[in-house]
C-alpha cells in the first residue's frame, strides 16, 4: 500500500515539473529567436497557446479526476507533457512551436490542480494548507532550477537542451505514478460517493448556495493574479535582455523570482493554518504591487533589480501558491478536484491575455522597467478582492 508520504513526494515532483516547464519556454525564447532569425515577439502565440492549453487542461481534464481517479488523470497529464515536449524540440518555425506548446499546455493545466488535490487528501488536517502549499511551492523550486540550469543547457545543447530535460522528467514521473496504488484507505473515505456525476453538474455545484460568492471571488482573484504572474514569467528573461542584461544573467534572475515565491508561499501557508489567511494574502498582494511599482522607477543596479524581483516573487507568485492550497479547503471531496481545477482554469484564461498585453507594450517600445511596473495595478486589485473574500466566507457560513 502506498503511504501518504509517498503520495506527497510524488505530488511534489509533479509540481516541480510544472514549475520547470512553465519557465522553460520563456528561457528558450532568446535562443530560439536567435537561431530562427525572428523577433522574440514572434513567439507570443506560442506563449499564449501554451497558456490556452493550460486553461483547457485545468477546466476539462483535471475535473475528470473526480470520476476516473486522481492517479489515472495524473499519468495522462504527465505523458501528454513529456511526449509533446519531445515534439517541440524539432520545431523550425514559431507556428510549429505554438502548436506543440498548446498541446503541452493541456497536460500542464491538469498537472498542478491534480497534485494539489491529491496532496490535500493525503495531508493531515491540522497542517493541510501548509503541506499543500509546500507541495505547490515545488513548482517555484522547479522554476528556480530551470533558471539555474538553463544557462548551462543553453551553452552546451542550445535551447533544445532546455526542452529535452523538460520532456524526460514528466515521462519518468508518469512511470512512477503508473505503478502507484490508487489511494490509501483514508483517501478513499474522502472520495466522491457518486462517481458518475457529470462535469456540468459538478461545475453547477460550485455555484450552489453555500459556495456561490466564494467561487465568484476566487475565480476573479485567480484570473487577475495569473494575468500578472504569467506576464512576468513569460517575458522576464526577454525584458531583462532588452534592458541590457547578458542572457545568462537574465536567465538566473528568473531563479530569484522563483526563490521569492517559495519563501512567500510557505510563510503565507503557515499564516493560513493559524487562521490569518486573508490579512496575510492581502498584505502579500500589496507587497507585490509596491515591488512592481519600484521596478517602474528603473533600478540603477542589478542588486536593486534582484531585490525587487525577489519581492515580486514572494508577493505575487507566493500568494498564488497559497491561494491554490486554500481553494482545496473551500469545497467538499465530491467537487474538490472540480473546484481546484476550475479555479486554476479560470486563472489560466487570465494568463493567456497577460503575455499578449506585455507583447503589445513591447511592440510599442515601452521601457522594460515600465512594462513590469504596469503589473502593480492587477496586484492592487487582488488585494481588494481578497478582503471581499473574507466577508464572503463569513456571510456564507452565517
Amino acid at each position: 500500500m502506498v503511504t501518504p508520504r509517498q503520495i506527497l513526494l510524488l505530488c511534489a515532483f509533479g509540481a516541480f515539473l510544472d514549475g520547470y516547464d512553465i519557465q522553460a519556454l520563456g528561457l528558450a525564447i532568446p535562443g530560439l529567436a536567435q537561431q530562427l532569425a525572428v523577433k522574440p515577439t514572434e513567439f507570443a502565440p506560442a506563449l499564449s497557446g501554451s497558456l490556452a492549453g493550460m486553461a483547457a487542461g485545468a477546466l476539462l481534464l483535471a475535473p475528470y479526476a473526480d470520476r476516473f481517479g486522481r492517479r489515472n488523470m495524473m499519468v495522462l497529464a504527465l505523458l501528454l507533457i513529456g511526449l509533446t515536449t519531445v515534439g517541440a524540440i524539432a520545431v523550425t518555425t514559431p507556428g510549429q512551436l505554438a502548436m506543440w506548446r498548446t498541446a503541452t499546455g493541456l497536460g500542464m493545466g491538469a498537472l498542478l490542480p491534480l497534485a494539489v488535490t491529491m496532496s490535500a487528501e493525503a495531508a493531515p488536517a491540522a497542517l493541510r494548507v501548509f503541506i499543500v502549499t509546500l507541495i505547490a511551492s515545488c513548482s517555484g523550486l522547479g522554476s528556480f532550477a530551470a533558471g539555474l540550469l538553463a544557462p548551462v543547457l543553453d551553452k552546451h545543447w542550445g535551447w533544445q537542451g532546455i526542452f529535452a530535460i523538460g520532456a524526460a522528467m514528466p515521462l519518468a514521473a508518469a512511470l512512477a505514478f503508473s505503478i502507484m496504488r490508487e489511494a490509501t484507505p483514508a483517501q478513499q473515505s474522502e472520495r466522491p460517493v457518486v462517481k458518475t456525476t457529470t462535469l456540468p453538474a459538478a461545475v453547477a455545484g460550485l455555484f450552489s448556495a453555500p459556495y456561490r460568492l466564494r467561487t465568484t471571488l476566487l475565480w476573479s482573484i485567480f484570473f487577475i493574479s495569473l494575468f500578472a504572474t504569467y506576464s512576468l514569467i513569460s517575458w522576464l528573461p526577454t525584458l531583462l535582455t532588452t534592458a541590457g542584461w547578458a542572457r545568462p544573467d537574465a536567465m538566473r534572475a528568473t531563479g530569484f523570482l522563483a526563490l521569492g515565491s517559495i519563501a512567500g508561499g510557505l510563510l503565507l501557508a503557515r499564516a493560513a493554518d493559524k487562521g490569518h489567511a486573508v490579512p496575510a494574502l492581502a498584505s502579500a498582494y500589496v507587497l507585490a504591487a509596491i515591488a512592481f511599482a519600484s521596478i517602474a522607477t528603473t533600478p540603477t543596479s542589478k542588486a536593486a533589480w534582484i531585490a525587487a524581483i525577489i519581492a515580486v516573487g514572494a508577493g505575487s507568485i507566493g500568494s498564488q501558491l497559497a491561494l491554490g492550497s486554500l481553494a482545496s479547503t473551500f469545497y467538499p471531496a465530491t467537487i474538490r478536484a472540480t473546484g481546484v481545477g476550475w479555479s486554476s482554469g479560470i486563472g489560466r484564461v487570465g494568463s493567456i491575455f497577460g503575455p499578449l498585453a506585455l507583447a503589445g507594450m513591447m511592440s510599442l517600445q515601452f521601457q522594460p522597467a515600465h512594462i513590469i511596473g504596469f503589473l502593480a495595478v492587477p496586484m492592487a486589485i487582488c488585494a481588494v478582492l481578497v478582503c471581499l473574500l473574507k466577508r464572503a466566507l463569513v456571510h456564507e457560513v452565517a
